[in-house]
This record gives structure tokens, C-alpha cells and sequence, in this order.
């Protein structure tokens, strides 16, 4: 083959991936310079395998043995990556290797008070209309001292096939990777969904007030005809209304307003002999359909922020099957209000949060029924000293249900409450080692409200518990242990259990390029059955493991024999069980630049050297 052919093969490949690498935040300056800087050609990656031994007496029959073998290698030609994989477990393998990359090109250069978007790039108009969503296409932004805009124009979707029913050529597909216009293939195709938005506002990042809105519609054409019965394409006007009011840094409103237009199957497009007069003025704007729907969603806050306090407000609402193809998709039929306050004390040593939150759905009270939960929490962290924290949660869940479009059946009313509370002081003394105290208290409450459910689950668990811990530096090891003791009932079954943990990491060699350490943790449980025939029980599991790690090799082996039992009580697992586990890995990482950049040094002497062979051959 003709080098000089050759050649412009290789250049086109490499301009080819250059251009790929590049997306909407990227830089080609920066990435030149990474190509100036790296070796021509380099190699890394990283080979393992492992085998592993297993044993349950729940599944006795199941294969005990299992092995696995990989490898993972990344060629690098000026930094453009080229990574291949391989992975064998078993009978099963798989095999990866570099595929023809979608081309992702997006520059957004900024001029003064102006900033461009060409190629692939995103904004933000409103929550409601058009938010971060990646479109292809070109735009622009503008932020003066009062008036503020922004608008794009572009594909928001790219048609798509699933594998098998792709009908391009491959000069098609590969075109079509050029353009940006091949997306991988997901579940089900999609048709191309074209979009143009605009923002007109005045204010700036702390005071505006912003109009926006949206158009985006699907191409009917761009998807085959053997889905398009399948899959319907959409029609979508949004308008939306957001602002924001502030006072210097301690207080601020926002609030968002959103309408949409929202024709789900453009197939059952409306058409009265009264619309086709004005069809063909209005189509580009909103087609509508005999399933139009026209919705609301809006959002409000008020945040407060002083040297000790900062909290704030918020209300939303969402009416149901509201859509914005420009946005992700949000919490339909439901509206909320909630709000977070945050006190610091004491010079910072304490902190104190309160956290409320309401939220009750069927707001078109078409629903079988309406559900409201509330969720409230307090968290107070004090720090006592230098050697003393003390943490103490509450947490509280609120379920009710109400008539919706049917009456609900008293005797199963949803009516419970949930009540957790957690304290858990801590010491920590440092002195030649480190020592650590802990107490732990942790009370759950799942009461049921409704008294005219006769079969409604009360339970209630208390656990406390002690645990220590000491690192001694001098010989590398560390030492938890610890001990709880927990009781649970309810109508049905009552249940206490005494465990006591133990917990041990060995630095066997701690340097620079050798470390190798030494692990085993243990529990042992006595379980009380106070229920009339059944037993009490002991349950334990231990595991040992160790690793090693030398320069480019690592190594590691795992240990593991417990009891335990698929059967629960009252939410807590009763061990009764055998369980055993071995496993043993080793894996190398490697890397070697097989063609090393040239230094200027050493081009001038290899320069010199060509001179001095030259003078050499013509003296000859």
C-alpha cells in the first residue's frame, strides 16, 4: 500500500477520534496540548484472576466452585484511548473492544456579555419549560445589566432504531455518527424531536423576573412505518414564568409558574372544518388533538440566612399528566410543603435541624383514593470538649388516606405512625494510642391509628449497646469490640437478643511500596424465642481476610463461616443457617510507553549524531 495513502488514513482516524473527544465543555486548545505532551504510543492495563469455594446448607446442590480470569488493556496513541476488555467466570465470557464513537462537538465562545452555543450544549430557562436537557443546535445568551435573554434552536431528540431493525447503509450509519445523529440504541426507538426555546427577562443572578417558553415537536417520518403504530410522537408548547427577589444575602424569594400544551399522539390530530381554515398559520405553533391537555405546575420559596439561622419555606404543586419535553420528568398529581430551619449554637459547638415535609397527592381527586404522608426529623450534634460528640435524631413518618373518587373501607384506612429516636454520645482520648468509647441507644415505634383494623402490626424494638476501640500504633494494630442488646415485639411474636462484636486489622508490613495487612471480624448472638414453641438459639458469623499489595501485584484472600436463617421475626433475621465462603484473587497492572516523546535534548543529539554519520559517509 502507498505510504503516502497510508498516511492520510492514519491522519483521518486520529482527526477522526480528536473530534469525538471533544464535547460541549471541552477545550481544543487543552486538548492539543495533551497530544503535544503525550508519547506516541503507550500501553496499560491490568490481568487478575481468582477462584472462590462456597457452601449453604439452604442450597446444597448449587456448584461449590467458581473461577474467573480477566484482563483489561488500554492502547493510548497520543492519548487517544483504545481500551479493550475480557472476562471469563465459569462457562460465561465476554469480550469488549473500542467501538466507532458518536461524534459530540459543541464550542460556546463568549464575547463581552454574550455567550454562543454552536453544535452540542445545554441551558436553563425554567424548572417547568426547558432545563438542562442536551440539545444539537445552535443558541445564544445575553446578561446586561437589566435586560437578560436567551434562546435555541435544534434537535432536544435524535432518532433512534433498536438492533436488527436498522435499515441504513453503512456509509448511512457512518455519516449519520458524523453528524451527531447516532445515538445508541435503546429499549425502544424514538422519533427526532425538533425544539426551539426563548427567555426574555430583566434582573440579574439575584433579582429577575424571566418569561420562557418551548416548542417541541416529534418528526413523524424520521421513525420507520413498522413502529410508528407502536410508539406515538408528541406535540409540546410550554410557557413559563419564574423570578427571584432578594435582600443583600439574607433573605430571598424564587418562585416558578409553568403552563403546558401537551398533544400526546399527533396520529389524533383534531380536525374540524372550523381549525383546517387556520391549520396551516397555526400547526407550527400547537397542533392540537382530541387528547390535549393543558396543565399547571409552580413552585415557590422564601430562604432566610443569618450568622446562627438559615432555613426556609417551600410550596409546590404539580398538577397530574403535566409534561415538558424540555425538562426531566417530575412527581405528578400532587402538592407539597415543607420546610428546613438549621440553628447554630453555642460559637458553632452545636447544631440543631429541624426538617418538615407534607405531601398529599390526587389534587384532581380522581384517584381511588388520596394518600398524605408527613415526614418530620430533629438532628442535634453538640461537640462537649475536645474529646466528646454527642448526636441525638428523632424522625417521624405520618400516613393517612382518604376518600377519593371511592369511599374507603374504614377497617382499612391507612392510619399509622412511625417514631424513631437515636442517641449516641461518643468519646475519643488520644495520648501515645487512640482510644474510642461509643454508646448507642435506638428505640423504633410502627404503630397503627386505625382502631377498627383488627389485624394492624404494632411493633416496637429497643436496642442498646457499648462498643471500644484502641489503635496501637507501636504494632500496627487496632482492636473494636462491642456489645448491644435489643428486645422487639408485637401482637404476634416476641423477640430479645445479647451480641457481642470483636474486631481486628493486623498491619503486618506498612512502606511505600509494600503494604500487607490482616482482617477478622466476629459476632456471636444468643436469640430468646419467648413465644410458646419455639427454641432459643445462638447465632455467629466470622471472617478473616488479608491483603497484599507490591509494587504493580496485589493479592487477597477471604475467609468466611456463619449461621443464619432466611426466617425473620419482627424484622430481625434469626441466624440458624451454615454459610461458608473462600476466595482467592491476584491481579498485575502494568504500563510501558513502547514509543517515548522526545525530549529537545534528545533531538538535538540525535541531530548531531545524523550530522557527524553524514561528514563520516562522504569523507569515506
Amino acid at each position: 500500500m502507498d505510504k503516502k495513502f497510508l498516511h492520510l488514513i492514519l491522519s483521518g482516524l486520529l482527526m477522526f477520534m480528536f473530534l469525538s473527544e471533544i464535547d460541549g465543555q471541552g477545550s481544543i486548545r487543552s486538548r492539543i496540548n495533551s497530544i503535544k505532551t503525550a508519547d506516541p504510543f503507550s500501553i496499560s492495563g491490568t490481568v487478575g484472576a481468582g477462584v472462590g469455594l462456597s457452601y449453604n446448607s439452604n442450597f446444597p446442590s448449587s456448584t461449590p466452585f467458581s473461577g474467573n480470569i480477566y484482563a483489561c488493556m488500554n492502547l493510548s496513541f497520543y492519548s487517544f484511548q483504545l481500551p479493550f476488555a475480557f472476562y471469563f467466570n465459569n462457562n460465561t465470557t465476554s469480550f469488549s473492544y473500542p467501538q466507532l464513537p458518536t461524534f459530540h462537538l459543541g464550542f460556546m465562545p463568549t464575547w463581552r456579555n454574550w455567550k454562543f452555543h454552536v453544535g452540542s450544549s445545554s441551558m436553563h430557562f425554567s424548572n417547568y419549560t426547558y432545563s438542562g436537557l442536551t440539545f444539537l443546535g445552535a443558541g445564544v445568551e445575553y446578561q446586561g445589566k437589566l435586560f437578560r435573554m436567551g434562546t435555541f434552536a435544534g434537535l432536544l431528540q435524535r432518532a433512534t432504531r433498536i438492533k436488527g431493525y436498522d435499515d441504513r447503509s453503512a456509509i448511512q450509519q457512518l455519516a449519520d455518527s458524523l453528524l451527531g445523529l447516532n445515538v445508541p440504541q435503546s429499549s425502544l426507538p424514538q422519533y427526532r424531536r425538533d425544539a426551539i426555546g426563548m427567555k426574555l427577562g430583566v434582573g440579574n443572578e439575584r433579582n429577575f423576573i424571566d418569561i420562557s417558553f418551548l416548542k417541541a415537536k416529534d418528526r413523524i417520518k424520521t421513525l420507520p412505518e413498522e413502529w410508528r403504530d407502536t410508539i406515538a410522537p408528541q406535540d409540546n408548547l410550554v410557557i413559563g414564568l419564574s423570578g427571584r427577589f432578594a435582600i443583600k444575602r439574607w433573605f430571598s424569594f424564587t418562585a416558578n409558574l409553568g403552563a403546558s400544551l401537551l398533544n400526546p399522539d399527533l396520529r389524533d390530530s383534531l380536525r374540524l372544518e372550523e381549525y383546517q381554515k387556520f391549520e396551516r398559520y397555526t400547526n407550527w405553533l400547537f397542533t392540537p388533538g382530541n387528547g390535549f391537555k393543558i396543565r399547571f405546575a409552580g413552585d415557590a420559596a422564601m430562604n432566610f440566612t443569618t450568622r446562627v439561622f438559615n432555613g426556609n419555606l417551600t410550596y409546590r404543586f404539580i398538577q397530574p399528566d403535566y409534561v415538558s419535553l424540555g425538562a426531566q420528568n417530575f412527581n405528578q398529581n400532587a402538592h407539597s410543603l415543607g420546610t428546613v430551619m438549621n440553628f447554630i449554637m453555642f460559637k458553632g459547638r452545636s447544631n440543631l435541624g429541624l426538617v418538615g415535609y407534607v405531601q398529599r397527592d390526587n389534587m384532581d381527586h380522581k384517584q381511588m383514593y388520596t394518600n398524605q404522608v408527613a415526614t418530620y426529623s430533629l438532628n442535634w450534634n453538640s461537640t462537649i470538649g475536645s474529646i466528646c460528640n454527642l448526636g441525638i435524631h428523632y424522625s417521624g413518618i405520618k400516613q393517612d388516606q382518604y376518600d377519593g373518587s371511592h369511599r374507603v373501607n374504614d377497617t382499612a384506612r391507612i392510619n399509622s405512625i412511625v417514631h424513631t429516636v437515636t442517641v449516641s454520645p461518643i468519646l475519643t482520648i488520644e495520648r501515645r494510642n487512640t482510644h474510642s468509647f461509643g454508646l448507642n441507644g435506638n428505640f423504633v415505634q410502627n404503630k397503627s391509628l386505625n382502631k377498627l383494623n383488627p389485624n394492624a402490626l404494632n411493633v416496637q424494638t429497643f436496642t442498646v449497646g457499648i462498643t471500644y476501640g484502641i489503635d496501637i500504633t507501636d504494632i500496627r494494630l487496632g482492636l473494636n469490640t462491642g456489645y448491644d442488646f435489643s428486645m422487639s415485639s408485637s401482637q404476634f411474636s416476641h423477640y430479645d437478643a445479647h451480641g457481642l462484636s470483636v474486631g481486628l486489622h493486623y498491619r503486618i508490613m506498612q512502606k511505600e511500596k509494600l503494604n500487607w495487612n490482616i482482617n477478622y471480624n466476629g459476632y456471636v448472638s444468643y436469640n430468646i424465642q419467648k413465644d410458646e414453641g419455639v427454641n432459643n438459639d445462638f447465632s455467629l458469623s466470622n471472617s478473616i481476610g488479608s491483603s497484599f499489595n507490591y509494587k504493580k501485584h496485589t493479592a487477597s484472600m477471604y475467609l468466611s463461616l456463619s449461621n443464619y436463617s432466611d426466617m425473620e421475626r419482627i424484622g430481625q433475621r434469626v441466624h440458624t443457617d451454615l454459610d461458608t465462603r473462600f476466595t482467592l484473587s491476584y491481579s498485575y497492572s502494568f504500563a510501558a510507553s513502547i514509543i517515548k516523546k522526545k525530549t529537545k535534548q534528545q533531538r538535538a543529539e540525535e541531530k548531531i549524531a545524523r550530522h557527524a554519520k553524514k561528514m563520516q559517509k562522504n569523507a569515506m
